[in-house]
């Protein structure tokens, strides 16, 4: 299974720290139409609820990004909060948000990678992981999450996913963000229980949430770049496609969006308790 380089991925985001959303949003009702920032909010909000945590206890954001999930999930939860991120400035970047939010007495950031954890045993009563696990070999970072949570701690994570192959004859789009997004191989929602069953971990949840969370997500963005706004869809992604593909960058969201490759699942997990 081909993983990217955690350095090279770190190198990426810290290019990434102006970009407000770096995550999906969250849609229950197809006629919904809040914007992008607000469903990214309420993906955040279903996430924290689904870690089952009360005041006081530790929780950890594997791949935290500039820190608003995390502040997110400590505002709401009334938790502790350790976010990890393979990028340094995303570290800065996310420990002045806490700041701005005055929660930096109950939420951290440090650079780690999430597949060779810098925690001692048992750490956290939950993690969560938000779209983060797609630049991971996802055996390695399942292993290391359920080494680092507490027993009955529960993992709670969204993930992209191959729903159906390409049609034949046509090029793979998932390919096209495997590369573009430096993803690592993607998986299949039926892989998941074996993924977790090595990893020590029991599955609670396994959803797909393609409907109701990404399909949604790349017409906003496809919507932004027709008005020329380029805040979902950074320079630094933009370079990375091929010559003639860039021409081709105004359709590709809605060709994902309509595509049947891409799927986005959402996933309960827990550490057993004995």
């Amino acid at each position: 299974m081909r993983a990217p380089i955690p350095e090279q991925v770190g190198l990426l985001y810290d290019k990434l720290t102006d970009a407000e959303v770096l995550h999906f949003g969250y849609w229950p009702d197809p006629a919904d139409d809040t914007p992008v920032e607000i469903a990214a909010t309420r993906l955040t909000d279903l996430v924290a609820e689904k870690l089952a945590v009360t005041a006081g206890q530790s929780v950890l954001d594997v791949g935290c990004g500039i820190g608003t999930p995390a502040v997110r999930v400590a505002q709401t939860t009334g938790t502790r909060v350790t976010g990890i991120t393979i990028s340094q400035e995303q570290v800065k970047r996310a420990t002045e948000h806490a700041a701005a939010n005055n929660v930096s007495n109950r939420v951290a950031f440090r650079h780690a990678d999430a597949m060779a954890m810098p925690f001692e045993p048992a750490s956290f009563d939950a993690a969560f992981a938000l779209e983060s696990i797609i630049h991971m070999d996802r055996a390695k970072a399942l292993a290391s999450i359920r080494e680092v949570l507490k027993p009955g701690g529960h993992l709670v994570l969204t993930d992209m996913f191959q729903r159906n192959p390409a049609p034949e004859g046509s090029p793979s789009l998932m390919a096209q963000m495997v590369d573009i997004w430096m993803m690592s191989d993607p998986v299949q929602l039926d892989d998941y229980p074996a993924l977790l069953a090595d990893a020590g971990l029991e599955l609670v949840e396994l959803t797909d949430v393609t409907e109701t969370v990404l399909r949604k997500t790349l017409r906003l963005v496809a919507d932004k770049l027709r008005e020329d706004d380029r805040g979902l869809v950074p320079d630094e992604i933009i370079a990375r496609l091929p010559e003639e593909e860039q021409a081709r960058l105004m359709a590709f969201p809605d060709e994902l969006a309509a595509s049947e490759e891409l799927g986005c699942l959402l996933l309960v997990a827990r550490r057993p308790e004995a």
